[in-house]
């Protein structure tokens, strides 16, 4: 984020009277006891709380109508020392202005946040880092709200920089106008998720009685099937019969693919569906009959993933192949204050046995740190460029644990993360148990800056049954599942990287943190440990698609 201070523009005299959005910012009220659920909800009971989290610790209390505040451990994350009000009503297009009056010792940063809770993703509507010059004074700026009105907004102070006391007076969220509705932007990730249901690649989609109506067709009768389409989903039709029919699949806009077909010579015949617009429920596949003579026999409908390019089924005893992976080593916390150290092929933190790879984290010490993990991933060994990956697997369930199943560029050509993007095939946090969520990352949609581009789905006991967790990757979309429930899409938006670095290599990365920025908000049970994740299959499909 470009550390700078905003000049104001000019503002007629009613505006400059407006009333402070926010409650005590005198702060001549104590503040309030509450704490934010799992969603990071909270009403601060028209004050503010203090809240620390990802190992953040630090002191805020309120003297004589200040905030003093000070952090004792920089090497947090930076919201780890927060100060926050809640909720607070933002309302779409508004022009806000932020001021308050800060005093330090010496040179410092606080960061200044207003955005969202859990819901919208911890979407920061603006994120300003303040550079903190010594003595007292004023600062004072202003933002846009371009999303839609949000009646659960915080406002928050982040100190986790500040290690030597700051003091801060007179905090004020005043609205200064109003933006040209033209210039809204469209955030979808706000949008209540569709979930489609993907056909299967094994099973046919259509029934005896669909198979009965098939073969009763007419001349220009149709039949029809309601499925959910996919962009870039690609769909497999194996037919056998005679006659001359018109197969296809239409939208609820009437875009149709269609493919004319004549089984005059050839009885047999396969034939794949691709579907290039958006995503949509309650599409159709259909056929037409347009000769008089012949009748179809069978009809297979099948989603189409391509060929296998590679798996490991687990079918065999002892470490992992050392043709398929390899491993992530060490115990600095990661980017993420986590608390483990991820073993060299340690047989006690990965094992291959009963058919399964077994990840464990264990309580142990190793090396200043207070768990032992494994991270075990494909880079160099079968990188991927477009395609089907699914995992097959169970999860942990200890508050603390933090399993992942994700994917990293081979070689960040377009540079250090996020620039060269992040795909989150399944995170799980065991405080949230039975929540998974996918995700990508890239230089405009990431964490730091609380508008990376993700969704979340429920998965019943993931630490007792097996679920299938799986992404499709074409140039222009990225898709993500849950037992073929497509839950999350991305779509390049522009050819820049900044948006989409999703045209280079990929590799697979499979692990159990314990603690850390998500992983440990609500601390971890140190007492429910071992953990494991159980890992069925890894396979790879190329969805037809020619990288070369």
């Amino acid at each position: 984020m470009k550390k700078r201070i905003l000049s104001l523009f000019f503002i007629v005299s009613s505006i400059i009277l407006a009333n402070n959005l926010l409650k005590n910012g005198d702060f001549q009220k104590e503040l309030s006891r509450k704490v934010p659920d799992k969603n990071g909800y909270v009403d601060t009971n028209n004050s503010w709380i203090k809240h620390f989290n990802s190992g953040g610790d630090g002191s805020i209390e309120i003297v004589n109508g200040e905030v003093i505040a000070v952090s004792k451990n920089e090497n947090a994350p930076e919201h780890g020392v927060q100060l926050i009000q809640a909720p607070i009503q933002l309302n779409a297009g508004v022009i806000y202005e932020v001021s308050f009056e800060i005093e330090g010792e010496k040179e410092t940063e606080v960061t200044v946040k207003i955005g969202a809770d859990a819901d919208r993703g911890y979407y920061a509507y603006s994120l300003e880092n303040i550079e903190i010059k010594p003595g007292r004074n004023e600062y004072k700026y202003s933002f846009e709200m371009l999303a839609e009105t949000d009646l659960k907004g915080r406002f928050e102070f982040w100190f986790t920089k500040t290690t030597t006391p700051v003091k801060i007076k007179d905090v004020k969220l005043k609205e200064i106008g109003k933006i040209e509705e033209n210039r809204m932007i469209n955030l979808r990730r706000f949008d209540k998720q569709e979930k489609y249901n993907a056909l299967r690649s094994d099973i046919n989609e259509l029934s005896e009685l669909e198979m009965s109506n098939i073969k009763k067709l007419k001349i220009n009768n149709i039949f029809q099937k309601k499925i959910d389409l996919e962009k870039d989903g690609k769909y497999l039709v194996n037919i056998n019969g005679l006659g001359i029919y018109e197969i296809g699949l239409v939208n609820n806009d009437g875009f149709t693919e269609k493919v004319d077909l004549d089984l005059s010579k050839e009885k047999n015949k396969q034939i794949v569906l691709e579907y290039k617009n958006k995503s949509e429920k309650n599409g159709k596949f259909y056929i037409k009959k347009i000769s008089k003579d012949g009748k179809l026999e069978k009809v297979e409908l099948k989603k189409y993933i391509g060929n296998l390019l590679w798996s490991d089924e687990f079918e065999y005893e002892g470490l992992p192949l050392e043709n398929k992976w390899t491993y992530d080593v060490g115990g600095h916390g990661w980017g993420n204050a986590e608390l483990q150290y991820y073993t060299n092929g340690n047989p006690n933190n990965v094992n291959v046995k009963n058919g399964n790879l077994i990840i464990t984290a264990k309580k142990e010490s190793l090396e200043n740190n207070d768990y032992t993990s494994t991270r075990i991933v494909s880079k160099n060994k079968n990188d991927m460029l477009y395609g089907r990956i699914e995992i097959k697997a169970k999860l942990p369930n200890a508050v603390g644990t933090w399993p992942a199943i994700w994917m990293m560029p081979t070689d960040s050509e377009y540079g250090e993360w996020p620039k060269s993007g992040e795909i989150d095939i399944m995170e799980h946090v065991g405080y949230d148990l039975g929540v998974v969520h996918g995700t990508v990352h890239t230089e405009k949609y990431y964490w730091k800056k609380s508008n990376q581009k993700g969704a979340k789905i429920d998965v019943a006991n993931p630490d007792e049954n097996f679920a299938v967790y799986a992404m499709e990757w074409t140039p222009n979309i990225i898709k993500i599942y849950k037992d073929n429930i497509l839950y999350f899409e991305y779509e390049k938006e522009e050819l820049s990287s900044e948006e989409w670095p999703f045209d280079k290599k990929f590799y697979l990365i499979m692990n159990i943190a314990i603690g850390g920025a998500w992983g440990g908000q609500q601390g971890v049970d140190e007492n429910n440990f071992p953990q494991e994740m159980v890992v069925d299959y890894v396979r790879v499909y190329d969805l037809g698609i020619d990288n070369n």
